[in-house]
């Protein structure tokens, strides 16, 4: 019995039961075909690419019988009165050709591709105050938080378990001993077995950060400066951006300096929440925090633009818990706590003065 199980398009496309099952010639083969789509969804991507390979290759034209008959008669016209047997062998003759033609654009088609080939890529974003929860093939489960991007490769789970992140996302791993799970960021590279973990790694943020909660994950910046770092549940490393990356490129010349890290424990507080992962209960947890550093969680979170009239606002400290507010009733609340600044809100855009 053949094992179709990693088979890849080019491999169903030589499969001559495959062929007629496109073509819609034999009963049997159609029959066979759709039972074993329906008892194989996990190769419904392959497949369906192996049959839009063959739309190509056929020129989109009508079932394979059709097209033979219809190239034999166009080749050699006979009169209606004949038998076809007689003219089996113009059948067979048109075959060839079809079949030859079908090679040659094929490998046409694939040598042009693989020209310019590039890794596929399924990329999940979220805008400005939405969240979205994604499923793995591997059963990993990811919350991915305001303004962020996930991308993953093709072959995912297939030799190897990697994953792009910019932004913040909440990782459950599905353990897999024999592909280790790999998170890349800017600014650091997470490898993992089978854990829960938090990365925030915003590009308009100075710091980016990852906290374990459960099991264990090892961690190198990718400047390969500062050597493996090797986080244990409960703790949290935080990467400093260097002045350089803030400011605008123009302005500074970018030095090279080691960025500085830290390691400390998440934050818990009374009910046993954890700061850092309060947004996957959707909820916000903010704990003695200042305002510019609110503002980045505030716009993300409400999709809203803030702006600061006075530089000083900035360093006003605050902590609360923010679950179903809109953002007026947000910043009404903080003002009760600290009464030396003003709000006006147009549409999407904040200001925030004395």
């Amino acid at each position: 019995m053949v094992d179709r199980s990693k088979f890849n398009a080019e491999d169903f496309l030589v499969d001559s039961t495959f062929q007629q099952y496109c073509a819609g010639t034999d009963p049997l083969c159609i029959g066979y075909w759709e039972k074993y789509i329906n008892a194989h969804p996990e190769q419904a991507a392959v497949i369906a690419e192996a049959k839009r390979l063959y739309v190509i290759l056929s020129g989109n034209k009508r079932p394979l019988n059709k097209q033979r008959e219809n190239l034999a008669e166009t080749l050699f016209p006979v009169a209606e009165t004949v038998k076809l047997k007689n003219y089996l062998w113009l059948k067979i003759a048109a075959a060839v050709v079809l079949v030859l033609g079908s090679v040659f654009l094929y490998r046409t088609y694939l040598n042009k591709s693989t020209q310019s080939v590039v890794p596929e890529i399924y990329s999940f974003t979220t805008k400005g105050g939405e969240r979205k929860k994604i499923m793995l093939q591997d059963g990993t489960s990811v919350l991915l938080n305001a303004k962020s991007n996930l991308t993953i490769s093709k072959d995912f789970n297939d030799k190897c378990r990697e994953v792009t992140l910019t932004g913040e996302a909440f990782f459950d791993v599905a353990h897999d001993k024999a592909k280790p799970f790999k998170v890349h960021t800017t600014d650091f590279n997470i490898n993992v077995l089978g854990t829960a973990f938090n990365v925030k790694a915003y590009a308009d943020e100075i710091t980016s950060e990852a906290t374990l909660i459960r099991g264990l994950i090892t961690m190198e910046a990718t400047t390969g400066n500062g050597g493996i770092i090797t986080l244990k549940p409960s703790q949290k490393v935080t990467f400093y951006k260097t002045i350089a990356q803030k400011q605008p490129a123009k302005l500074v010349k970018p030095t090279a300096p080691k960025p500085e890290i830290t390691i400390n424990h998440y934050t818990k507080i009374k009910d046993s929440t954890i700061v850092e992962t309060a947004w996957t209960q959707n909820r916000i947890e903010i704990y003695d925090q200042d305002f510019d550093e609110i503002k980045n969680i505030l716009e993300k979170w409400y999709n809203v633009e803030i702006r600061f009239k006075n530089p000083e606002i900035e360093k006003y400290r605050f902590t609360a818990t923010i679950t179903n507010e809109t953002i007026a009733e947000v910043l009404q609340a903080l003002q009760q706590t600290e009464n030396n600044f003003k709000y006006e809100i147009k549409g999407k855009k904040i200001t925030i003065s004395k």
